[in-house]
Order: structure tokens, then sequence, then C-alpha cells
């Protein structure tokens, strides 16, 4: 309201309508505010009720759990790779001591099968056996002779040899994760000596034969195959160190695509729990 004489506003007593000065701030009659003071609300902005916050700690929960396979196999096959690594692309053991006092060190039968496998249309890729492995074996004389290696198709090993004496492996194991060292067991198979000298028989699938360290790198194809290790002239007595390597190149994708899809697991689920049900928020109306 404003008076008639001024043109000055005059504020009055919301409450008991006496006039007040301009500078009061309260009512000098009923000590009433000038005015009410503006209230400004907050209210909670997690976003969601209850019920969603539980909903997001079962989801995010079971994410969370999820992924713990995920990752400690993949780090696991990692671990086990770069444990074992050979070098060029090789994981296995060496520094193994072989020997028999007969003609012939027999590996335990090969037994390689490659049916037809579901996956890529063939235009687009034709997986190999080469794709998936390839076997490294290396061989050294303990005695200083020169060493054969050989691999052979089992049936012709065995009209060759199934009458000669020799040694098979017949167990080859890592008895524990950290040991090196190799379990090893043969079985003596009786037999004569043979008048052969290996590298004069034509049988081979392939083979390697010389002085000092001698190394075989061997793409498997179907079929049952030997692993032979003899003296290059077919003495008795093979006193041999190896190693024994593959190269699996889809092992290691595999090991990081398990770690990594642990990770997006274990992301996934903590940011699910953390924004629905624990990060506060606020805002004003």
């Amino acid at each position: 309201m404003e008076d008639s004489n001024s043109n000055e506003k005059i504020d009055y007593c919301s409450k008991c309508g006496t006039p007040m000065p301009k500078d009061a701030i309260f009512c000098e009659s009923c000590g009433a505010p000038r005015k009410q003071g503006e209230i400004t609300y907050v209210k909670s902005q997690g976003g969601a009720s209850n019920g969603w916050k539980a909903v997001a700690i079962i989801i995010g929960g079971l994410l969370i759990m999820g992924s713990i396979p995920f990752l400690f196999g993949g780090g696991a096959l990692m671990g086990v790779i770069e444990w074992l690594d050979q070098g060029g692309g090789y994981i296995g053991v060496d520094n193994v001591d072989l020997e028999t006092s007969t003609q012939l060190l027999v590996g335990k039968e090969l037994d390689v099968y490659m049916d037809d496998m579901d996956g890529p249309p063939h235009w687009m890729w034709e997986p190999d056996l080469e794709d998936f492995v390839t076997l490294k074996i290396k061989a050294e004389s303990n005695t200083g002779e020169p060493v054969f290696i050989g691999i052979v198709d089992a049936s012709d090993a065995y009209d060759l040899f199934g009458n000669a004496a020799y040694d098979q492996v017949t167990e080859f194991r890592m008895e524990e994760f950290r040991d090196r060292y190799p379990y090893i067991e043969y079985r003596y198979h009786a037999g004569q000596t043979l008048n052969i000298t290996p590298t004069d028989l034509d049988i081979w699938v392939t083979e390697v034969s010389g002085a000092g360290e001698q190394t075989l790198t061997w793409t498997p194809e179907s079929g049952n195959f030997w692993l032979v290790i003899m003296n290059a002239d077919g003495s008795a007595n093979v006193d041999v160190e190896i190693g024994v390597g593959a190269k699996v190149p889809i092992l290691s994708s595999i090991g990081r695509g398990l770690f990594v899809g642990g990770l997006v697991l274990l992301a996934a689920g903590v940011a699910i729990v953390y924004f629905g049900a624990i990060k506060p928020g606020n805002r004003r109306i």
C-alpha cells in the first residue's frame, strides 16, 4: 500500500496490520517478522527405491561373482604359459634325462584325430592342425653320440620294431604345478637286437639326426604315431637329454580373452552396485 501524500511504499505487518518502518525487521506491535523466509526443501536423490536397490545389488553381485572364474582361469592360464615358455611361442619342459640299455626309446603312442569342426564357412577360414598345435622335440646325447629323432606311423613301427627290444615312455607328467621335472615311467618291451641304422630307413614321417643338440618340429596329422629316439648309428645304450614343447597359438588368446572378460564383468558388477544402490545424490525442489 502507498501513502496518499507520498509515493513511498509502506509495509504493514502481515499479522496485526500495524505500519512497519522501512528498516524494521520485526513488527513493533506484535513482534512478527516483516515477511516469511524462503524455505528450501532438500530430499535425497538416490533415484531408486529400496526394491530397485535390492535388484541392483543382486545383479551386480552375480556379475562380480561370475567374474571370479574368468579372472582366475585366464590368469592361471597366462601364468602357466609364462612359466613354461621356451621362446618362439613354444611352451614345455627342457633338460629331461631319458635312457635305455636297448637300441630304442619310444614315446607314448600319439593318437591324432581331426574331425570336421563347426566354425566359420570354409571360404572364410579352413583350419589346419598347424593353426592349433606344432610340436617340438629336442635331444642331445649325454655321452657325445650323434642322435636320431624320428616320427613314424604306428603301423610301420609295429612292422619294423614289433619284435625288437625297446623301452617305451608310458607316463610323462608334471606331479606338481611348480615342479619343472616331470614324472616318467617306462615299460620294457622284450625282443631281439636289430641290425639297422635309422637314417637308412625310409619309413619316417619326419626325422633329424646329427651330433650335438637336434631339434625336430612337426605339425601333427590325423593318425597314430610313434616318437623314436636312437643313437644315429643304431647302437644300444641310448642316453639323452630331451626337451618337449608345443606351440598352441590359440592358447594365449584364450587366456587373455578369459582375463579381459572377467575384468569387464567385474567392472560392470561394481558399477551397477555403486550407481544403483550406493551412490548418494541430492537435488533441490
